[in-house]
């Protein structure tokens, strides 16, 4: 499957770096992740049709796609405006400040949760996400388990930790724990979390890095390396606009790399990984095309190959429609 192409990339010494050959390409793995459609795409004029958008209390800016079922639930509420000809829904007017917004949509998730309305917010957090507006203030921090059920822009940070040794580049791979609510026992990035609020993404970092992987905090702090950040709009079930399956999901990772000694190797601390394999470039990219991947870690993966020079226009037919997709500009306020 794969031939092979030794050159000078980004790390110092030499690399052996994989050229796909026939159609192989990561295109339909990335399709998975960025689901939802773009404006110019010929059926998404259905698609507005089949949703809502989430309108701020004064009406000047959008924070959501909402299905329908959730409207219907919406609607029963004094909490927002319902126009099924524009397909908007607007919060109150009254709900001018942060507080206000706050009370009124954790109360009501809250409620729904009691009346177990929704799957989603079963896996309740008591973790608060920021919505932001579009001067990048926080415009509404919400429960984590709600923010699905909103459409809104959520947050988090993947970590690549990966060993360098004898020319040859390798990622620690843990597999998520068989108990975890959502992708139950499929693999992931080294380290990965929500941001909360009110931790940025660097603390975060550090946070998760020793709750998941158990790696020292000095260390990490003097090796964590900031490496941009990737943008998608996931669904579930593309298309499906009538169930929880179809919750639309606009996320945005920061993404980290860290580089560690064979020596250091990463130890589950609070359980959500079974266990951590160090693998090759090879054997993470076959697991990729496998599907064994959370598909947003498999997106993060498929950036940390085009940023360290594995994947390129020579040996990525799709290489543009990738990134782009990684990169997606999100239609609504992002911190």
């Amino acid at each position: 499957m794969f031939s092979w192409l030794c050159r000078e990339i980004l790390f110092p010494t030499r690399q052996c770096i994989p050229v796909w050959t026939g159609l192989m390409t990561f295109l339909p793995q990335i399709e998975q992740l960025d689901v939802v459609l773009y404006p110019s795409d010929k059926d998404y004029a259905a698609f507005r049709e089949a949703v809502y958008v989430l309108l701020s209390h004064d009406g000047t800016f959008q924070i959501g796609y909402l299905l329908p079922i959730v409207v219907e639930k919406l609607a029963t509420t004094k909490l927002v405006t319902v126009d099924t000809t524009a397909r908007t829904v607007q919060l109150a007017q009254e709900l001018t400040t942060l507080e206000q917004r706050n009370t009124a949509l954790n109360e009501l998730a809250s409620y729904w949760r009691k009346k177990d309305y929704f799957s989603t917010l079963r896996g309740w957090r008591d973790e608060l996400y920021t919505i932001y507006s579009p001067d990048k203030q926080p415009y509404i921090l919400l429960e984590r388990a709600a923010c699905p059920l909103l459409g809104v822009v959520m947050y988090g940070v993947h970590i690549n930790g990966y060993v360098k040794t004898a020319g040859e580049v390798k990622l620690w791979i843990p597999r998520r724990s068989a108990t975890k609510q959502t992708f139950p026992g499929m693999l992931d990035n080294t380290v990965a979390g929500g941001l909360g609020y009110p931790h940025g993404p660097f603390e975060t970092c550090v946070k998760e890095c020793y709750e998941e992987a158990g790696l020292p905090e000095e260390f990490v702090r003097q090796n964590l390396k900031p490496a941009g950040q990737v943008s998608y709009f996931y669904q579930a079930e593309a298309g499906n606009y009538s169930s929880e399956a179809g919750l639309l999901q606009p996320e945005l990772q920061y993404v980290y790399d860290l580089e560690m000694s064979a020596e250091l190797v990463p130890k589950p601390v609070d359980n959500e990984a079974e266990d951590f394999q160090l693998l090759d470039i090879p054997q993470v990219c076959e697991l990729i095309r496998a599907g064994k991947f959370k598909p947003n870690c498999a997106g993060v993966i498929v950036d940390f190959l085009m940023r360290h020079g594995y994947l390129t226009a020579e040996n990525e037919q799709n290489m543009d429609t990738i990134h782009a997709k990684l990169h997606r500009k999100l239609p609504f306020p992002i911190r």
